[in-house]
């Protein structure tokens, strides 16, 4: 009411009543408010000891003596309920459409953050739940809507056609796994088979070709090497992939299993997995990596020995060189190994890297190693590429502007192209 300091020449006005009052009014107690703020202020100092001790416990909003520990809460009313008063809602008649869930204190996650109002809808095209002013005056006029449950309903099913498509990407993959560990032993195998025919081979050479066989003996034990660390890094990106696969069928099992809606469409959205998956079959069948091939490539230059003895014609590979990369020249998303004989693709480009300038649009790397004369060759063992080119470089290759650069025309650039069967092009 009014002042009585300022209205004491006037009638009293009541807002809440909209009505006038004498300004001699005098109130009356009220026995039952009365009552009601003493019990209040006398279980004050027990319910705060019972939510310091039990701070995860949630009362009834409802009970007046004992609170009773929350079982349900009510959107409609703002509150929790205990079991008698959540039984009283779904008896009386004008209680019983309101909106009851599972008990919960962050009951404005599931209120429009603009109406204040309970979402019951699902715009199809901002794909959110909404309330029902959102769709008729909000910011979702017009948009296409559904209720939660058919909402949940159809993303459920797709939910649903997804983990049986990750069941079956878990089961190639794991059919895939175990592809890959006889291959272990049947590179060993054929190794070492390759290599005892070698050494038979060689045997029946004479000594000034004793040169050639160690380099092919070279070649072969690299050959192995690098095809053991394809089947390595193959088994271990398998291993990875079966694990997000469980990891994603497990977040699928917690959503089918949740029963509220609103929390199930908004961790739905979360997760990202409600998109339907395109997936791709796991096999080893078709390798991009041969496994084999190289070995049978050394064996048919050995049977060839005696044409290039007798042409005095010296094997391209007797030039190889190893050279190292240069960290400095890779590419901002390429990542030189510890010993700079491998480059791979960087999951997380350093600032470092970043800040580089006079970098190639193309994802190279050069080496360190310089030349101006003489026979070189290299060779470059690629994962899931077709081919990989190796070429020259004018000048300083390490970027030295005080070095000399090498004479000679280097207009004409060119490569080799290793290809996965054992041939080259030039």
């Amino acid at each position: 009411m009014d002042d009585p300091e300022t209205s004491r020449e006037g009638p009293l006005f009541c807002p809440e009543c909209q009505i006038l009052l004498p300004p001699d009014l005098e109130l009356e107690i009220s026995a039952d408010l009365q009552r009601k703020v003493q019990d209040a202020f006398a279980r004050a100092p027990l319910l705060e000891e019972s939510s310091q001790m039990s701070p995860s416990i949630i009362t009834c909003d409802q009970c007046i003596g004992k609170t009773e520990v929350a079982v349900k809460s009510c959107l409609t009313c703002d509150a929790s309920l205990c079991s008698a008063h959540t039984l009283l809602h779904q008896q009386r008649e004008a209680l019983r459409w309101h909106s009851l869930i599972e008990v919960t204190e962050d009951l404005i996650s599931f209120k429009c953050k603009e109406h204040g109002e309970e979402l019951k809808l699902f715009c199809q095209e901002d794909q959110i739940a909404v309330c029902c002013l959102c769709i008729a005056v909000g910011s979702h006029k017009n948009h296409q809507a559904v209720t939660l449950q058919e909402a949940c309903t159809e993303f459920k099913k797709v939910l649903k056609t997804n983990k049986s498509l990750l069941l079956q990407r878990k089961h190639l993959a794991k059919s895939a796994l175990q592809d890959l560990e006889p291959l272990f032993s049947e590179v060993l195998k054929n190794a070492e088979a390759y290599r005892v025919r070698i050494v038979e081979k060689y045997s029946q050479i004479k000594a000034h070709i004793e040169e050639d066989q160690k380099l092919m003996l070279a070649i072969l034990e690299t050959e192995e090497i690098y095809t053991n660390k394809w089947l390595r890094w193959r088994s271990e990106s398998l291993k990875c992939h079966v694990k997000e696969i469980n990891a994603v069928l497990k977040s699928s099992q917690t959503l089918l299993e949740a029963e509220n809606d609103v929390r199930f469409l908004q961790h739905f959205k979360k997760h990202g997995i409600g998109s339907q998956m395109e997936l791709p079959l796991v096999s080893v069948t078709d390798q991009e990596y041969s496994t084999l091939d190289k070995m049978k490539t050394v064996e048919q230059l050995i049977n060839n020995l005696d044409k290039v003895v007798f042409q005095n014609t010296q094997r391209l590979w007797s030039s190889l060189r190893a050279i190292s990369l240069d960290p400095e020249t890779a590419h901002p998303e390429l990542e030189v190994s510890a010993d700079r004989l491998e480059v791979h693709w960087s999951k997380k480009p350093t600032p470092e890297r970043k800040r580089k300038t006079n970098i190639s649009s193309q994802y190279s790397v050069r080496a360190k190693e310089r030349f101006c004369s003489g026979s070189h060759y290299w060779e470059v063992a690629v994962w899931k590429k077709p081919f990989w080119l190796i070429g020259l470089s004018y000048g300083s290759a390490t970027g030295d502007q005080d070095s000399e650069p090498c004479n000679g025309d280097f207009n004409n650039a060119f490569c080799y192209t290793y290809h996965g069967n054992g041939k080259y092009l030039i």
